[in-house]
C-alpha cells in the first residue's frame, strides 16, 4: 500500500495541477514557461525554487520571488525550471479584496519569498497533489492574509458594475446578455454602463462575457467533457475558435493541459 502511494505521489509530481472553483484557479507545476498573454483575472505567483523571471508588456525581464499583478496585464512568465504556483483570482470575487491594496495603484508589486516561509510545508503537498480542495481554499486565504492582513471591507468597483458582473454569470453560457438587458438590470443607460464596466474593470463587458465563457469552458473540461463537447457548449463556434481564446487569454493549448494536468475541483455536472 505504502509503495501504491509513493508511485500515485510521483505521478502527481510529474503533472501539473490545477485547483478551481467559482472565480479563482489554481495553477501548480514544476516549471512553467508561457507567451505573453493577458487575462481577467489578477495573478498571484510564487516560486517555490529560485526566483521566476516576468516579462511584462515588452519590457526587459526581471526575476521576482513572489508577485501580485493587476488584470489585463500583458506578460509572460518564464519559472526556470523551478516549481512554480500561480493563483488566478477575478477581481469581481471577494478573495480579490486582499490583492487590489498591495498593487497600490501600480500594475504589479514584487514581494519576498521570506512572508510566505510559514507555507513550505505545504506548499510541498500542494505540488504532490496531497491537499483536498477544501485545504487548497484554506491555503490560499492564509496566504492572502499574511500578505495583506488588511483587505478592504468591500471590493473597489461600483455597486452596479458588481451587480451587472452578478447578473451576467447568472446569464452565461445559456444566454449571452445585450448591454441592453444588463442596463435595465443596474439603472444605467447603455452608454455609461459601456463606460464604467470599461473604466472599472479594465476591460469591455463582451470581453468580460468572453472570459466568463473561458471559464466555463474549463468546468466542463474539469468534467471529462471533450473539445468538442466544450467548445459546442460554451459558445465558441468551432473547437479551434476555443483552442486560439484559451490560447490567448491563459496562453494554454488543449492538448497540452490534457495530457499533463490533473484537474481537481467542486464544479458538479450542473452550471
Amino acid at each position: 500500500m505504502l509503495s501504491q502511494q509513493k508511485e500515485s505521489d510521483s505521478a502527481k509530481q510529474s503533472k501539473n495541477l490545477v485547483y478551481a472553483w467559482d472565480g479563482v484557479i489554481i495553477y501548480v507545476t514544476q516549471e512553467h514557461l508561457n507567451k505573453a498573454h493577458a487575462h481577467f483575472p489578477a495573478l498571484l505567483q510564487i516560486s517555490c525554487g529560485s526566483p521566476f523571471a516576468i516579462t511584462v508588456d515588452e519590457q526587459p525581464r526581471s526575476y521576482h520571488e513572489v508577485v501580485v499583478m493587476a488584470s489585463n496585464l500583458p506578460h509572460s512568465t518564464d519559472s526556470e525550471n523551478q516549481p512554480y504556483i500561480a493563483i488566478l483570482i477575478d477581481p469581481d470575487h471577494a478573495l480579490y479584496a486582499y490583492l487590489h491594496p498591495l498593487l497600490n495603484g501600480n500594475a504589479f508589486c514584487s514581494l519576498a519569498a521570506s512572508a510566505l516561509g510559514l507555507f513550505q510545508q505545504r506548499f510541498q503537498q500542494l505540488m504532490l497533489g496531497q491537499l483536498s480542495l477544501e485545504q487548497v481554499k484554506q491555503l490560499v486565504l492564509d496566504i492572502l492574509v499574511i500578505l495583506n492582513p488588511k483587505p478592504l471591507a468591500s471590493l473597489p468597483w461600483d455597486q452596479r458594475i458588481l451587480h451587472a458582473c452578478d447578473y451576467i454569470k447568472q446569464c452565461v453560457p445559456q444566454h449571452i446578455p445585450t448591454i441592453a438587458e444588463v442596463a435595465t438590470q443596474v439603472g444605467l443607460s447603455e452608454s455609461r454602463l459601456m463606460h464604467l464596466f470599461s473604466e472599472q474593470l479594465g476591460l469591455s463587458m463582451r470581453q468580460y462575457i468572453l472570459w466568463l465563457r473561458i471559464r466555463y469552458a474549463i468546468k466542463l473540461w474539469m468534467q471529462g467533457k471533450s473539445l468538442i463537447e466544450i467548445a459546442m457548449e460554451s459558445g465558441f463556434s468551432d473547437q479551434a475558435h476555443f483552442t486560439r481564446t484559451l490560447r490567448r487569454m491563459v496562453d494554454f493549448a488543449p492538448s497540452m493541459l490534457k495530457a499533463n494536468t490533473i484537474f481537481i475541483s467542486d464544479f458538479s455536472a450542473s452550471k
